[in-house]
């Protein structure tokens, strides 16, 4: 990995096209509520070399602005320290890549590195205190999920612990930092190792709690919690089925049972291949869920564990909510960003970028305090 990498920024009109940048902020004064700014990996084929090429696009839905920062590798998720909010570590899904940022300045600070047997796994997360970094990891060997522990100062592995299973890939950390929930992928169909969703004390490393899924034909791929621990586990197809099996979305209220959703039959007949990124709207307890194979975006109701509404919409990918809490953010198609009303469900009229280079899994809004994209 090469540092440092140049970074480019530019007025949406020149890297992006925006419809109703008044909607966004721009040549306004910053507004008292902050939407955010949107952050998330992209790759393009660069005309020039024929080559693929990686960014991390920074987007700022407040001032009409956006900026890219050049990198070796196609980012997955991004973890942001607790107490810099300018520095966060990216993570390439199955493979070598993850480094440093100064998301302010636009640059890689250093690359991260893991042993040439194991793979970083795409999610990681830093502790509450700031001190230590975890990561998901695979043993290339045997896909026995670990948790690599790193100083969050140096980036130097501390320690290791299993994640109870295998592939593992998304991570969070909750009770107060106490405890990190961990989405395994498990093994393939003919094999016995379930997919699974694991609850690991950090401090004693053990097993708190395994979830497995109700069907085996699921795998288990990205998460999200209420602070209520009210769980949303959304899967791809089990390795092994075709690519365009049946993802899923499986919920669990507070202690109950871990349920996948299979009403209404025409839905989710939809949802072929990775049921992709998902969030949940606390307020109104709706779970958005994004699925490109299907060109599908589906809406649930956590409590009721029930169908709430879709939207078709060509290759959806991430899916945040903004920093003020008043709109979710949508990425599909070629680069396309719209805000959502998170009452109705639908796309704002007129407040959308077109082209944009975010075609990454993952979008998430983040708080640029005072960047400089001059």
């Amino acid at each position: 990995m090469r540092e440092p990498v140049s970074r480019r920024s530019v007025l949406l009109g020149a890297g992006a096209t925006a419809v109703g940048l008044q909607l966004f902020g721009a040549g306004c004064a910053r507004p008292v509520k902050r939407k955010g700014t949107i952050i998330g990996p992209g790759r393009f084929v660069d005309t020039r070399s024929g080559k693929m090429s990686f960014v991390l696009c920074l987007l700022d839905l407040d001032r009409g602005r956006s900026a890219t920062v050049d990198m070796t590798f196609f980012g997955h998720g991004l973890a942001v320290h607790p107490k810099d909010p300018g520095r966060a570590v990216m993570f390439e899904k199955k493979g070598p890549g993850a480094c440093e940022l100064d998301l302010r300045a636009g640059r890689v600070v250093r690359p991260v590195t893991t042993p040439s047997g194991r793979a970083f796994y795409g999610h990681g997360a830093f502790s509450r205190d700031a001190q230590l970094l975890y990561a998901t990891e695979n043993q290339l060997d045997t896909r026995d999920g670990l948790i690599a522990v790193r100083d969050a100062a140096t980036l130097k592995e501390r320690g290791r612990f299993p994640t109870y299973g295998k592939s593992p890939h998304d991570c969070r950390l909750i009770d107060e930092g106490r405890t990190l929930v961990i989405t395994n992928g498990g093994g393939t169909l003919d094999e016995d190792a379930a997919p699974s969703v694991t609850f690991v004390d950090v401090q004693s490393e053990k097993l708190q709690e395994r979830l497995v899924f109700p069907t085996t034909r699921i795998n288990a791929g990205h998460l999200a919690l209420t602070r209520g621990r009210d769980l949303v586990a959304i899967s791809a197809p089990r390795d092994g089925l075709p690519a365009k099996a049946l993802g899923g979305v499986t919920m669990r209220v507070g202690s109950g049972p871990f349920v996948t959703m299979t009403e209404p039959p025409d839905v989710i007949a939809r949802m072929v291949g990775e049921s992709l990124s998902l969030c949940i709207e606390e307020r109104t307890g709706v779970v958005g869920v994004t699925n490109p194979d299907g060109n599908l975006v589906t809406f649930w109701d956590l409590r009721g564990q029930r169908f709430v509404k879709k939207l078709d919409l060509p290759a959806p990918r991430g899916i945040t909510e903004t920093l003020d809490g008043e709109h979710l953010v949508l990425s599909y198609g070629a680069g396309t960003l719209t805000l959502l009303d998170p009452q109705r469900l639908e796309p704002v009229p007129q407040a959308r970028v077109e082209k944009s280079l975010l075609s990454g899994s993952h979008i998430v809004a983040w708080d640029a305090s005072s960047p400089d994209y001059s």
